[in-house]
């Protein structure tokens, strides 16, 4: 390595990390400060440091680091395959597809091949944890409702665009169309390498590494065998045709697994070094490709690209919201919009492939920091300005006074639903499974037709199977629960559903209390303070 090498990284380093500075002190992310520094010092400003092969080494590096700890600390592959099935997973799809397809559309429509059309509009249609999952950590929101729901659609978009991505540079770009047998193929050496990487994870590598634990003895051996695993894995990927950086991401995930210690021991180690050197080096290395030859490209091409990666991608994110029913569905969207760490890295591989030239290369970061910087600012200052409210158990964010108002002025018969399950309290709990979808509680009534009590799955699932023939449903529902008045206002009802296990509430008649007139559940409070804060 030459001393000119030398002098590069260590300009990278110090400019990268002061750029991150500059930019976390005025309220922004920190990867845009990195970006920027590289920017300045790289060939686009001051040109002190051009992206000599050495600097690559290092920006390659920082990829497989930041893959690891992507995997490590932000996506739960347990939690995500628990919404496969559901609105949230459909949702996702949604966010993802529809900037994807409108990118790639637009890419075939200006003569780009199929490859490099989808695999653009892949980096397009991702979406990216880091920035977001900061902003909702530093407003303490990232344990709540909505910072979960961000976390859970944003971390299954990024998954997808990676792997979109990983297919696309792997499949042979000397045609315009891949062979069929050529994609399944690519997938079947995705499926194998998952498959093997799953095995190791469980069975291997929590093993080997309690093992090398145990029986090393030099200072810091242990962190040198991680590092190394790193790598290697990321090379073993490539040899497999998956990019070394899914299986960083998949090392990354099988880490995760591992007991608390271990985990917080590698984290934080891997962090220091990852975070402290290898990272913004990448960052900044981004910023050394940056030009403003993407200015010569035709100025409709530039806005809509621009456009594609804001407005289709904020309105792709708002449709997937609302499909997945979270709320407030804006500021949600905000979030999943987001962009960062993953895209660029994404963005960089595309280059690194001869897929994408400087000049859209150079476009789409512009167009990844401009959308970066509005997800962050405007879903800080949607957060800034909401409550979270607890209904049963859902959350939803309210701004403090429209809440108050609601509440304070709307009876419980403005959400009254006439129509709710019932049963009787001498059914056996068998007879009551095999008849009825107990999901949803069921109210309890007597031969006189008054309110006895309230039962759910739950209670009939602490039964034991084989005594549900001699266990009635009076004998294992509530009796003890909260009714509400219909001219009773809704603060006074959410206040009595939260102190109750149920996400309903009867109604009852004024002039008798063991006579319902009719429920309100958590759903319908929900949706009428959504609807109402829409007029």
């Amino acid at each position: 390595m030459s001393f000119e090498a030398i002098l590069f990284i260590a300009v990278l380093v110090i400019a990268s990390k002061l750029g991150g500075e500059l930019l976390h002190r005025i309220g922004q992310p920190t990867i845009l400060g990195n970006v920027i520094a590289g920017i300045v010092v790289g060939p686009a400003l001051l040109a002190i440091v051009q992206p000599i092969e050495a600097i690559e080494l290092f920006v390659s590096i920082g990829v497989f680091f930041l893959f690891f700890l992507i995997g490590l600390e932000e996506i739960d592959l347990a939690g995500l395959f628990k919404v496969m099935k559901g609105k949230i997973f459909a949702g996702s799809a949604v966010a993802f597809l529809i900037p994807f397809l409108v990118a790639g559309l637009f890419g075939l429509a200006i003569d780009m091949d199929f490859i490099q059309s989808f695999a653009i509009a892949s980096v397009i249609a991702a979406s990216s944890l880091g920035v977001t999952a900061k902003v909702l950590s530093d407003l303490g929101k990232l344990k709540s409702t909505i910072g979960l729901e961000i976390f859970t659609v944003t971390a299954i978009v990024e998954f997808i665009a990676i792997i979109f991505v990983s297919v696309f540079i792997q499949i042979d770009t000397s045609s315009d169309f891949p062979e069929i047998a050529e994609m399944v193929w690519l997938f079947v050496k995705m499926i194998i390498f998952f498959a093997i990487s799953g095995l190791a994870s469980v069975l291997v590598l929590p093993r080997f590494f309690r093992l090398i634990k145990k029986h090393l003895r030099v200072q810091e051996a242990y962190f040198a065998v991680v590092i190394g695993m790193i790598l290697l894995v990321a090379y073993f990927a490539e040899l497999s045709g998956v990019h070394g950086a899914i299986g960083a991401l998949l090392l990354g995930i099988a880490v995760s697994r591992m007991n608390k210690d271990d985990y917080q021991e590698i984290s934080k180690n891997v962090s220091v070094i990852g975070y402290g050197i290898f990272i913004p080096i990448f960052f900044a290395g981004i910023g050394l490709h940056f030009s403003l030859a993407f200015l010569e490209l035709e100025w409709w091409i530039i806005v809509v690209f621009i456009g594609i990666m804001t407005g289709v991608k904020f309105l792709s994110s708002y449709v997937a919201v609302r499909i997945a029913k979270m709320r407030p569905a804006t500021t949600v969207a905000y979030g999943v919009m987001s962009k960062g760490a993953v895209d660029l890295a994404l963005m960089l591989s595309l280059l690194q492939a001869n897929i994408m030239d400087d000049k859209l290369f150079s476009l789409l970061v512009l167009g990844t920091l401009m959308t970066m910087i509005i997800s962050s600012v405007e879903l800080q200052r949607k957060l800034k300005k909401i409550i979270h409210v607890k209904v049963g158990t859902s959350e939803l964010g309210l701004v403090p006074i429209f809440f108050r108002r609601v509440v304070s002025d709307t009876p419980a018969m403005a959400v009254i639903t006439t129509s709710f399950s019932k049963t009787a309290p001498n059914i056996t709990t068998k007879e009551f499974s095999k008849s009825y979808d107990a999901k949803k509680p069921f109210l309890v009534f007597d031969n006189e037709d008054n309110l006895v009590g309230i039962v759910s799955k739950k209670e009939i699932d602490k039964s034991h199977k084989k005594i549900r023939e001699q266990i009635t449903i009076g004998d294992v529902m509530y009796r003890k629960f909260h009714t509400t008045l219909p001219g009773d206002y809704l603060f006074t009802v959410i206040q009595k559903m939260n102190s109750h296990p149920f996400d309903m509430i009867p109604v009852v008649d004024p002039n008798d209390s063991r006579k319902v007139i009719g429920i309100v559940t958590s759903e319908a409070i929900l949706n009428l303070l959504t609807e109402t804060k829409k007029l």
